[in-house]
């Protein structure tokens, strides 16, 4: 399908965070700058040896909220853009005229609080003024998709973008088409189907409105975090819109940077939010399977292990707790600078309607907040679930080595019992025996060596029949001990089992309960 436009100029707005931040790993100092070069070497030319960083004044950390980055503009209030050509780049530091006719980008490099920001305007990618512009000539503008700076999403310093596409249409068709959106959203619905070919996802249209006198179309659902990307079709209405537009660029910079800015934090609280959940799945299942052994499956090692993990947790939860109240400040504060923006448009356009741009501010920015401090909720009431479960294992592994050591004491106890009474019944049937012993009929039959005192046959005799008596007790006695001591153990054994199975039933149920609550 044929377009015709009288032009059509891309405006992207890219942001970029100019510190470390702990919690988003390593950071690329030069990424954003080395995006933009790509972009000047893919959209113009690529023997373009233009690094914007030669342009650029990075070395001091600037004390007002917003600064002009260009190297020759530092001092001034206002944002100054340097300009790129075909033939060369300039930024007009020694009062250059600047033709406008052969301009083909410009580039606005500013930072805004924390954060680094460009407006790269690609003006007129086509050169082709004068016909009909065709769906191929829209795709020229973004080869590669160089367009979507971190297209695959991996960056998480990158705060986000937002593509502005501005269609001037022939002052024949203005009139006609501005007051047939269905016909102006089908031309912006064919050309993101243009600028975005093959297989990227293209973002589905989200709403319409009116901004400066001009018909505009958003593309990009938030909520769908994996695809999403934020692009708006403006129609140029007419002369006046576009002077508006123009007029309002460097307030378009700072909001977009506000927009993304929230969104951003809202992402990164999502992905907090997501990792916790699913680590918290896991230790309440570990939890409740600790309450399900039976006595016999018991495992202090697997106890053990469980309350060293479970304390990490709770430091863990208390980081994200924090790193989630960061981004909560940061959408609230961001909110505010939104709103004020958007009062400060008002008060130099008063008769505009900026519904628009404030719609974002009720569908986005009120139930962002409502999320995070829901998700602050969830760590916080997850950190007291976790910690009943600390004092929960606690206790199981004292009611367990309690058993254990009530155990060894019953065998302790019982063994001493059975040796106690091992040596009594010793002692007794030595002392019966002794008193009852038989002499040996052939020891008794010699009288005469009876009465003898050096006769040895009655010396052995004696000694033989001590030894037998001697032998009979000891065996005896052992098997009374054993005996003795096997059911005072057993006793032992089963009334400290029936104690502690009272108490461990208590304690489970006193669990169960503060698990439940």
């Amino acid at each position: 399908m044929d377009f015709k436009f009288h032009t059509h100029n891309i405006h992207l707005f890219a942001y970029y965070l100019s510190e470390k931040v702990d919690s988003l790993g390593d950071y690329q100092q030069h990424w954003l700058w080395d995006k933009c070069d790509e972009l000047v070497a893919k959209t113009l030319k690529p023997e373009f040896e233009f690094s914007i960083e030669e342009h650029l004044h990075l070395e001091n950390k600037h004390e007002e909220p917003w600064a002009n980055l260009n190297r020759y503009f530092s001092n001034t209030d206002d944002y100054h853009p340097i300009y790129v050509q075909h033939h060369g780049f300039f930024t007009d530091k020694n009062g250059e005229k600047i033709d406008s006719n052969r301009k083909t980008s410009i580039i606005y490099p500013v930072q805004i609080y924390d954060s680094y920001g460009i407006g790269f305007q690609l003006i007129n990618p086509t050169n082709e003024t004068t016909k009909p512009i065709n769906s191929s000539d829209i795709a020229l503008a973004n080869p590669n998709n160089c367009l979507i700076l971190d297209i695959n999403q991996k960056n998480e310093y990158f705060i986000g973008q937002t593509l502005l596409v501005t269609i001037k249409l022939e002052k024949r068709q203005q009139l006609k088409q501005k007051r047939d959106k269905v016909k102006l959203k089908n031309i912006a619905d064919k050309y993101i189907e243009s600028l975005f070919p093959g297989t990227f996802r293209k973002p589905p249209f989200n709403r319409s409105g009116n901004l400066f006198g001009s018909s505009v179309f958003e593309y990009g659902i938030i909520r769908a975090s994996k695809s999403y990307n934020h692009i708006i079709i403006c129609f140029i209405g007419d002369d006046d819109s576009e002077d508006k537009l123009n007029k309002n660029y460097s307030q378009l910079l700072d909001l977009f940077l506000f927009r993304n800015k929230i969104i951003h934090a809202y992402r990164q609280v999502r992905k907090i939010e997501k990792d916790g959940k699913n680590k918290s799945r896991d230790i309440q299942l570990d939890i409740r399977k600790s309450q399900e052994f039976n006595d016999s499956e018991l495992d202090l090692k697997t106890l053990h292990e469980l309350l060293v993990r479970l304390p990490n947790l709770l430091d863990e939860y208390a980081e994200k707790i924090r790193f989630i109240k960061e981004y909560q400040n940061i959408i609230v504060d961001y909110y505010q600078n939104y709103s004020d923006k958007i009062h400060e448009i008002k008060s130099d356009f008063p008769n505009e309607d900026l519904s628009f741009l404030e719609m974002f501010t009720e569908r986005a920015c009120s139930p962002f907040q409502k999320r995070v401090a829901a998700t602050v909720q969830f760590f916080q009431l997850d950190a007291s679930l976790i910690n009943n479960g600390i004092d929960s294992i606690k206790s199981q592994l004292a009611i367990e080595q309690a058993r254990r050591e009530r155990e060894l004491q019953a065998r302790i106890t019982g063994l001493s019992i059975g040796l106690a009474a091992a040596g009594t019944v010793a002692g007794n049937l030595a002392s019966s025996y002794e008193a009852s012993a038989i002499p040996d009929e052939n020891c008794t039959t010699n009288k005469n060596c009876t009465a003898n005192k050096n006769c040895t046959t009655n010396k052995n005799c004696i000694a033989n029949n001590n030894w037998y008596h001697f032998g009979r007790s000891i065996l005896i006695s052992t098997t009374g001990g054993l005996f003795v001591a096997l059911v005072a153990t057993l006793m032992f054994t089963k009334m400290n089992q029936i104690l502690l199975n009272r108490l461990q039933l208590f304690v489970r149920s006193r669990r169960k309960v503060r698990l439940d609550d």
